[in-house]
């Protein structure tokens, strides 16, 4: 499995001391096959290339999100830059890394091995983060770690994609709808399996780094979408008769 996937960076060509950070982390994984990708910057954006980029209807309308911040636009664009490169080479699998990354612990082949192994879905994304929400069945398990169906996520600091699940978010999210990170859309809307990693191994250096995407929208009220109100009540019911776990309790 070790010549199956690339490693990409999302980085902002001004963030030095964070590049720095995430080749560091690579060096310690002994990770050597790596691209660094520029980000795209929104924060540059002025209004015109904003709305260019950014879904709307024919009433001129978002009803997928509401308003995103250029950051989040800017963010979005990013891992779909990537994912583009991405299904021009010949790799089943890309892992994807934004440059605030660090690992908890030794990412080492039996783990990867493990993780590649484990996509057995047509369209999948495997998360290395935290993870909101996960049923505590695993689907399939070593004697350290066990991957889990994933019920909420937000993170994107850290994760495996495959080929037709990348083609299948070019699709949904170019115009951008949605934030990059908002893996139940992908999931409801695309039928994309979103699995994660139970210990967690990527996690954030947030001493070191703060976030550089501005959230405008955080108080908006969420969009009314029928497939995701009844995904939300499936998941309540559920609860009530499957174990749930978190990471970010």
């Amino acid at each position: 499995m070790k010549n199956n996937f690339q490693t990409y960076v999302v980085n902002l060509e001004k963030d030095i001391l964070r590049k720095k950070s995430i080749i560091n982390q690579l060096k310690k994984q002994n990770i050597e096959k790596y691209k660094i990708i520029k980000a795209v910057d929104g924060s540059k954006f002025d209004s015109k290339q904003s709305l260019k980029f950014v879904y709307k209807d024919y009433k001129g309308k978002n009803k997928w999100f509401g308003k995103m911040s250029n950051g989040q636009v800017g963010c979005a664009l990013s891992h779909i830059k990537i994912y583009k490169m991405f299904l021009k080479t010949n790799y089943k699998f890309a892992l994807i890394l934004e440059d605030d990354a660090i690992f908890k612990k030794k990412f080492d082949k039996n783990l990867i091995d493990f993780i590649l192994e484990s996509f057995k879905e047509n369209k999948q994304i495997i998360l290395l983060s935290e993870l909101k929400e996960f049923y505590k069945k695993s689907m399939t398990r070593n004697s350290d770690y066990e991957i889990v169906e994933v019920a909420s996520a937000f993170f994107t600091h850290g994760y495996f994609i495959n080929r037709k699940a990348a083609k299948s978010l070019i699709n949904f999210n170019f115009p951008v709808k949605t934030v990059a990170d908002n893996f139940v859309f992908f999931k409801i809307y695309k039928g994309v399996n979103i699995s994660g990693l139970n210990p967690f191994i990527v996690t954030q250096n947030k001493v070191k780094f703060k976030t550089t995407i501005k959230q405008d929208n955080i108080r908006e009220k969420t969009p009314y979408l029928i497939k995701f109100r009844l995904y939300k009540i499936k998941n309540l019911i559920r609860k009530l008769f499957i174990p749930f776990g978190s990471h970010t309790n």
